[in-house]
């Protein structure tokens, strides 16, 4: 091989591999992400990646008459959690997030509804932070513990 061949070959290369993104999907029957999306307050979309894949778990919840439910999700990777809700009567979902064990908050944040089926962003809950998920449906409130 020449050397304009090698200084070709080597720049085709190099843009290949570039114009492939680092978060891009791999194949696979579950789609599994190659990444871990980064924790970026408010972003919905990552909420959605991850509960498509069901890449969370679902540490602390709150059930109430009718089978109304809110619900915080985690991620462990990403540090990051979101609230969901779901049920009969629309409600106002929210997530609270506190950096000294729940006495005092920021939140509401990422309100969503009212609506039957909702779900907030994510927010970064590394420590010290400590988040909950909240639902207030027909002037009732509705909290998960904090987490």
């Amino acid at each position: 091989m020449t050397k304009l061949a090698s200084v070709v070959a080597a720049a085709l290369l190099v843009t290949v591999a570039t114009a492939t993104p680092a978060h891009a999907w791999t194949d696979g029957p579950a789609a599994v992400p190659a990444w871990t999306p980064l924790c970026e307050d408010g972003q919905r979309d990552t909420a959605t990646q991850w509960a498509a894949i069901g890449d969370f778990t679902a540490p602390r919840q709150v059930t109430w008459a009718g089978g109304s439910r809110v619900e915080l999700h985690y991620n462990g990777e990403g540090r990051c959690a979101w609230g969901s809700y779901t049920g009969a009567k629309p409600a106002v979902l929210y997530v609270d997030r506190s950096s000294d064990g729940g006495a005092h908050w920021e939140g509401p944040l990422g309100s969503r509804g009212p609506g039957e089926s909702a779900y907030t962003g994510v927010y970064n809950d590394s420590s010290p932070y400590v988040i909950r998920a909240c639902a207030s449906s027909q002037g009732h409130l509705h909290c998960t513990d904090w987490y």
